[in-house]
């Protein structure tokens, strides 16, 4: 069974680094775990078969989801079965800073049609952000991994060059060029001047015809 799950070859050679037999003992561990947790054997089996990255989790960090998933986020764990990708992303990178952000808005009234599991775990890194974060500042230390504004143990903020600048939109905003200023300037003035030579031909012919 293991033999043709449907990952990355990469992922595949992690589930059997230490053979079939040792591969096939990690993932009965975990469909144990998950059948503790309320799953029936067929649902566990499925869960696995769909997010073959659960297999080379730690059982525990499989129970820190689950709990997150059931005593915090206040889903059922059949959810996992529907989204079980939910158990193969990253818990404090991806999991736990995207709950924050909709709970925030959620709390605060910011939240318009109400995020479900999938759309919070399946999401792009980009559309979150564009759509939960880039429109409210106050959330961006929440999202601090796609921001570069990374909380690390001691509480700090870890700023790196290459973070994301309150709103993207400043990324796309020129630098200030004053040699380009004076070019416009000096465009502006030379248009000036052939409107006024112009408008004095105008007025000159006008003479001579009067004549």
């Amino acid at each position: 069974m293991l033999r043709t799950l449907k990952c990355r070859a990469a992922i595949k050679d992690q589930i059997f680094r230490n053979g079939e037999f040792r591969a096939g003992y990690e993932a009965k561990l975990r469909i144990d775990c998950l059948r503790k947790h309320g799953l029936i054997y067929r649902d566990a089996f499925t869960v696995l078969w769909k997010e073959p990255r659960v297999i080379i989790y730690e059982v525990g960090d499989i129970e820190k989801k689950i709990a997150f998933l059931v005593n915090t986020m206040k889903f059922d764990i059949r959810c996992i079965v529907e989204v079980p990708e939910y158990l193969g992303v990253n818990f404090e990178k991806q999991i736990v800073p995207r709950f924050n952000v909709i709970e925030y808005l959620r709390s605060s009234d910011g939240l318009g049609d109400e995020v479900g599991l999938r759309n919070l775990v399946k999401m792009s890194r980009l559309r979150f952000y564009n759509m939960y974060v880039k429109p409210y500042p106050e959330c961006e230390r929440m999202y601090g991994r796609f921001c570069g504004d990374v909380v690390v143990g001691n509480g700090n903020r870890n700023r790196n060059r290459n973070r994301h600048p309150v709103g993207m939109w400043k990324l796309f905003k020129p630098e200030p060029n004053s040699e380009a200023d004076d070019d416009v300037e000096n465009i502006k003035l030379y248009m000036e001047s052939l409107h006024q030579e112009n408008m004095e031909h105008c007025q000159g012919v006008k003479k001579v015809e009067k004549k």
